[in-house]
């Protein structure tokens, strides 16, 4: 047994739990609660959040929870689970792209130790544990070995605007990654751990997003690192729990990306 298998074993079953609320409820006309200017939530994402803190609080009743839905739980542990019950609110809502999960994380002080992604209109579920490699339904995945510039595949995301980003200092990106040393092509799916997701498994190349939250990354974070991307901060940092922005690739990719950015 390894040493945090105790702790991915429960959040595999937490993270598949959740996800079938939201295939239950999956396009079924939903009441749209807007708790943010920029932001909405329905019945299942508060479901599937009440779900996955009932069993948290079950099993590891010392540890913190911080949601993006609920109020954190402090408890002073060394140990914090870092929920998002349903992340890609958007397209899961309106039926947009299948591009929508679960996401669990348990952060031990600031560093990700086990996460877990369940797209489960994909019938995907990526899980990694420090130090253990990452898997994708069973089977071992890497990401990307691409270092040609011209041929990256990106997933870029702006994300929410606050005080200290606007949305539109995406610009700025799509212009630098646009110009003739830059890339081919991007995407933005309306859903972070997705792309991230498939970042880990290969099938796009590059991840990169300018303001999002810490549960939108820390299941992603450790994924990506058992996978084999360097992750950093858009300054080239290695990525902290504290972190807006993020950016993900093979490290040679990675090179190459923030040398066009900066």
């Amino acid at each position: 047994m390894s040493k945090y298998s105790i702790y991915k074993k429960f959040a595999i079953k937490t993270a598949l739990a959740a996800g079938k609320i939201l295939l239950d409820n999956y396009k079924q006309t939903q009441k749209l609660e807007w708790n943010q200017k920029q932001h909405f939530r329905t019945k299942v994402d508060i479901a599937s959040d009440k779900l996955i803190r009932k069993r948290i609080k079950e099993k590891f009743p010392t540890h913190n929870i911080y949601s993006e839905e609920n109020k954190n739980l402090e408890n002073k542990s060394d140990f914090s689970w870092i929920i998002d019950p349903l992340d890609g609110t958007i397209p899961y809502t309106f039926g947009i792209t299948d591009h929508f999960s679960v996401c669990v994380a348990l952060v031990k002080g600031k560093t990700p130790i086990v996460g877990v992604i369940y797209a489960p209109k994909r019938n995907e579920i990526y899980v990694a544990e420090k130090g253990h490699g990452t898997y994708c339904n069973n089977k071992k995945i890497k990401v990307s070995q691409e270092n040609n510039i011209n041929h990256v595949l990106i997933g870029l995301d702006g994300g929410k605007e606050t005080k200290y980003f606007k949305r539109t200092n995406l610009a700025q990106y799509v212009k630098k990654l646009y110009s003739p040393q830059g890339i081919t092509c991007f995407l933005s799916s309306g859903c972070a751990s997705v792309p991230l997701a498939l970042t880990a498994s290969g099938k796009i190349h590059s991840y990169m997003a300018l303001s999002l939250e810490q549960w939108d990354m820390a299941a992603a974070v450790i994924i990506n690192r058992e996978a084999g991307a360097k992750v950093t901060n858009i300054k080239g940092k290695q990525w902290d729990i504290k972190d807006k922005s993020i950016i993900v690739a093979n490290p040679k990719l990675h090179n190459k990306l923030l040398k066009i950015i900066s």
